[in-house]
């Protein structure tokens, strides 16, 4: 099992968290055509990643291995409406690891960084979304202990209604 390491993704780090967000979009394309991508995903993307990257309850992460960026986290707090008792909750937006390197251990070493860096911002409960379709990211958010909590569900409206 190799460790690799993470930091806090630095500014010029982020084109290569788009070459490692549109691998991951492209496999989820790959087993759902639903999640197609608009024209200028990768322009969108990065100026998305621009957009959060300030934001005090966001963290960007980067894996590193060999000097090269080879998987991300991004991680953000969120509120809950004031009616649950549980007010602030984590939030895994995405995570990779590029797909040559999988199953060596770095997933894992990247989902405990991410849960340190919750834990000391005083969360502890982290929620996120997997693919029904995407069987491998379900078998490593279960083996990391990771349980269902919501379904969202899907319906297109037929043209003629």
């Amino acid at each position: 099992m190799s460790g690799g390491s993470i930091r806090r993704a630095k500014k010029e780090d982020l084109p290569f968290v788009v070459r490692l967000w549109k691998e991951m979009m492209d496999h989820h394309l790959s087993i759902d055509p639903r999640f197609e991508l608009s024209l200028d995903n990768e322009g969108a993307y990065l100026d998305y990643l621009y957009s959060v990257y300030d934001n005090y309850d966001y963290a960007i992460f980067v894996l590193e291995e060999d000097a090269a960026i080879v998987g991300y986290a991004i991680a953000m707090i969120l509120n809950n409406p004031p009616v649950f008792a549980l007010a602030r909750y984590g939030f895994i937006a995405e995570m990779c690891v590029t797909r040559e390197l999988r199953r060596r251990g770095l997933g894992e070493t990247m989902w405990n960084h991410v849960r340190r860096w919750f834990k000391r911002r005083g969360v502890n409960v982290i929620q996120l979304n997997v693919s029904p379709r995407n069987e491998s990211g379900y078998d490593f958010w279960r083996k990391v202990g990771c349980g269902e909590f919501l379904r969202i569900m899907w319906h297109d409206i037929p043209p003629d209604l």
